[in-house]
């Protein structure tokens, strides 16, 4: 069997139209003073349903529904038309009311929802369609004009319950109860159902008034099984037996019987709708309660057993003074719950951290509503350890902060991890590069005597093989540097010396090294050592054959002056610098070279003359070298 959702709209479109009819019918034969209108009007409150469930095109289903039923009823055709054209102008404006309400639920889960109900639907339905109707009815004589106040109020009456009761009645069916009913439960609703039914019947319908004769029946007996099912049962069962209260009340005021008889009509109306409006807003209102307490009971249960989680947790008021804390908190910290609140959260500060930092985390957790990172706290017995914390802001209706929650965990065991591997990895591959570096470096000087024995049988090849000799020198320093020392500590002085010295040696040329008495060491960074080598080779021996070879001497001066944060390498030569002389288009030639190998950061390679003397200035900073502790040279 297909689903209702499957069938084509026309087919649910006459499916609405026929029960709007069948509903409209049974209120004019049972709940009908005069055939024409009817104290209890469930089409309406079926029809509201829909178009909330299914959307306005099924508005058409309400103007046919209602032409039909009052052309069934003997009125004139254009009566009807009237009445059905009221009755879909105010459903229409109620669903729009409604609709457009951003905080309406329809599956009616708080109080909010019926009040919107009441204010949005209830009202304006009732007055639009009792006017327009009444109108039409007078006007093409079905009504009399002089009982057009008591016609309103038939009108009125009979929307209003209906709408009251059958659409929270009908979208919370929708859905099961969310409580699983037993046995027991179910057995409780039954009764609850029966005795609704036998009470009703004798209180509105005058059963068993002969046996039972001048026994004084009072509509508040109602009361107390309405006040059962809310409390028992839930909005589900309240809303059905208000329903069936309703509809046995309105049959009494047709009948004039039981608890509302009364010869005066008017005087009947009035006190069956004020009662059955205080009893059904007092039972779902209090099923409403009662279900929202019973959510919060729930979420109050949950946020208990999330408290005592394993994670140190802390709650405090929006100055960060202490309001509660959890027993992980204890078990980490070593401050008990007497001890921690009342006192701020800077209870737990280290030393590790500045105030600044401190401030940096509240100002984050205000502005974006949480901050999470690594952080150092200090237990009660002064020791201070890692923690990775969470801290979120609560805030209120209006979008003010009223809490914050810390939760943090004690990463400890996890750094003496870490540290142990790094500190493993460290070692194995201190020994591994140990074993590498010096058969890098013996294949380098390897292939330097063999290019140096083939400038010696070719001597028009000396000078580039010189030149490239230099280079390969160069890479071999820095692994001979890494030999003699820790790893990762290849010190610019001694490769600016090194380097100066193998240039020194291959090209017979005085160079003078000069470094301060006073100097900081600068570490050159692990990826840029061979790149400096090579920057240092390759202007050193710019240096040697644009002059030194000529005047028999290079300078080079290195000093941490002006900026202490800088080292300046100087190299001095005697000669003229050729701004304008014709460079190599190879790519790793001369400046070429020097070019492509420099840093992007932390380097800039300037050059000047200065009277007969060229004077090329490097000069590195962060993140290409680090500074260790001043000492002598």
């Amino acid at each position: 069997m297909k689903r209702i959702q499957d069938l084509p709209f026309s087919l649910k479109l006459l499916g609405v139209t026929t029960i709007y009819v069948l509903l409209s019918e049974l209120a004019l034969a049972w709940l009908s003073l005069d055939g024409v209108t009817g104290v209890l009007w469930p089409a309406g409150g079926w029809a509201l349903t829909v178009l909330l469930v299914g959307g306005r095109c099924y508005g058409w289903g309400v103007l046919v529904g209602e032409f039909l039923s009052l052309m069934l009823a003997g009125s004139p055709a254009l009566a009807a038309l009237g009445c059905g054209l009221g009755a879909t102008a105010g459903i229409m404006l109620g669903h729009w009311l409604l609709t457009h309400d951003a905080k309406f639920g329809i599956n009616f889960r708080t109080m909010g929802d019926y009040l919107r109900l009441i204010a949005w639907a209830v009202i304006p339905i009732s007055t639009i369609r009792g006017l327009i109707s009444v109108t039409s009815l007078t006007t093409f004589g079905v009504l009399a004009y002089t009982d057009n106040d008591l016609n309103l109020l038939h009108w009125w009456i009979g929307d209003a319950l209906s709408i009251m009761l059958l659409p929270p009645l009908l979208l919370v069916w929708r859905r099961p109860p969310v409580r699983p009913l037993n046995i027991r439960l179910w057995s409780e609703a039954t009764l609850v159902l029966v005795l609704t039914l036998l009470f009703g019947q004798v209180l509105f319908l005058d059963w068993f008034s002969d046996t039972l004769g001048q026994f004084p029946f009072k509509g508040y007996w109602m009361l107390p099984l309405i006040l059962w099912a809310a409390f028992r049962l839930g909005i589900h069962s309240v809303l059905t037996i208000l329903c069936l209260m309703t509809a046995q009340a309105l049959a009494g005021v047709q009948q004039n019987a039981g608890f509302f008889a009364n010869e005066d009509l008017q005087t009947r109306l009035l006190d069956s709708w004020f009662f059955l409006v205080f009893s059904s807003m007092t039972g779902i209102f209090l099923a409403m309660h009662v279900k929202q307490r019973r959510r919060a009971e729930a979420g109050v249960r949950i946020a208990a057993i999330a408290f005592e989680c394993q994670e140190g947790m802390i709650i405090t008021d929006s100055q960060q003074k202490i309001l509660r804390v959890n027993q992980s908190f204890t078990r980490i910290l070593g401050y008990g719950s007497k001890e921690a609140v009342g006192q701020y959260a800077r209870l737990i500060r280290s030393d590790r951290h500045s105030t600044d930092f401190y401030e940096a985390i509240w100002e984050q957790t205000r502005r974006t509503g949480s901050w999470r990172g690594e952080i150092w706290h200090r237990k009660k017995n002064g020791t201070v350890f890692p923690q990775w914390a969470t801290c979120s802001s609560v805030k209120n209706e209006r979008g003010q902060i009223t809490n914050f929650v810390v939760t943090h965990i004690d990463i400890t065991p996890q750094k003496q991890l870490e540290s142990k591997r790094l500190a493993a990895e460290a070692a194995h591959r201190e020994a591994l590069v140990r074993e590498v570096h010096h058969r890098i470096k013996n294949n380098l000087q390897g292939i330097t005597g063999m290019l140096r024995q083939f400038a010696q049988d070719h001597p028009e090849t000396a000078e580039p093989l010189n030149q490239a000799i230099g280079q390969v020198r160069s890479v071999a320093v820095i692994h001979g540097l890494q030999g003699n020392s820790a790893l990762h500590t290849v010190r610019l002085c001694e490769l600016t010396g090194a380097i100066a010295s193998d240039i020194e040696s291959l090209w017979q040329v005085r160079i003078h090294v000069d470094i301060p008495a006073v100097w900081r060491p600068g570490i050159l960074a692990e990826t840029e050592a061979v790149p400096i080598a090579l920057v240092l080779n390759e202007l050193i021996l710019n240096a040697v054959k644009h002059g030194g070879k000529a005047h028999g001497e290079i300078k080079i001066q290195l000093c941490q002056e002006p900026q202490p944060e800088t080292i300046r390498v100087r190299i001095i030569n005697t000669g003229q610098w050729r701004t304008n002389a014709r460079r190599s288009t190879l790519p790793h030639n001369g400046l070429q070279l020097i070019e492509a190998l420099l840093p992007r950061s932390g380097t800039h390679l300037s050059r000047q003359q200065q009277g007969h003397q060229v004077e090329t200035l490097l000069e590195l900073e962060s993140p290409v070298i680090t500074f260790m502790s001043e000492r002598p040279a």
